[in-house]
């Protein structure tokens, strides 16, 4: 249930008590609230769960996969035995949690104390940054990027742009990486236009890398 004095807090329904759902996919949960909830064997993939809470949560054997935990709160929640693959953990609360028997590959960790996490080992094919990236980029580009940043697709879910008008340097570098000298000429090709709602990083990555 919701702690005392948080009742007109939203909260997540599906994980409000134990959940038979065994795939969650393409969910923006910001600012939903979850708390001691339980999870086995269940697949979690294009998740964003920018400010949530979910604390004291069991998620056991779960795997994510392009998943961002974006100031997300997950204080003593157990994540025994789950997988993660191209997950972002970013100024994310770790105060004993547990991460026991759980691979890392391919994720980015970026101003998240990872010493406050219980058995916590990221292997040498994962990022972990002390602060988020500041990237130079060229007029060309930069133009090609605020032709998306009033997207009703995009918008709110602050992949591209942060509140206040900021360019989000995650998902720049997560950009140039993928697509280095291409990044320019797929921008043009896109037109500002967004063929789907843009829930994380990965997936507007995976939208302009398409494009043609």
């Amino acid at each position: 249930m919701l702690p005392k004095g948080q009742k007109n807090k939203s909260r997540l329904s599906v994980f409000y008590k134990k959940t038979k759902t065994r795939n969650i996919r393409n969910k923006f949960y910001c600012k939903a609230q979850c708390f001691r909830a339980i999870f086995a064997n269940t697949s979690f993939y294009n998740v964003n769960f920018k400010g949530a809470i979910l604390t004291n949560c069991i998620f056991k054997n779960s795997n994510f996969s392009h998943v961002e935990f974006l100031g997300s709160n997950l204080k003593k929640s157990n994540f025994t035995g789950s997988k993660f693959y191209n997950c972002i953990f970013s100024a994310t609360l770790l105060k004993k949690t547990n991460f026991k028997d759980c691979t890392f590959n391919n994720c980015i960790f970026v101003n998240t104390n990872l010493k406050n996490a219980k058995n916590l080992i990221v292997g040498e094919n994962n990022k972990i940054l002390n602060e988020f990236p500041n990237i130079q980029l060229s007029d060309s580009i930069l133009g090609l990027l605020n032709e998306f940043r009033f997207n009703s697709r995009i918008h709110n879910s602050r992949v591209l742009y942060l509140k206040g008008g900021k360019l989000n340097f995650l998902t720049i570098m997560l950009l140039i990486e993928m697509l280095g000298h291409q990044l320019e000429a797929k921008l043009k090709a896109l037109k500002g236009e967004l063929p789907s709602r843009v829930i994380t990083s990965h997936d507007i990555c995976n939208i302009v890398d398409k494009a043609y």
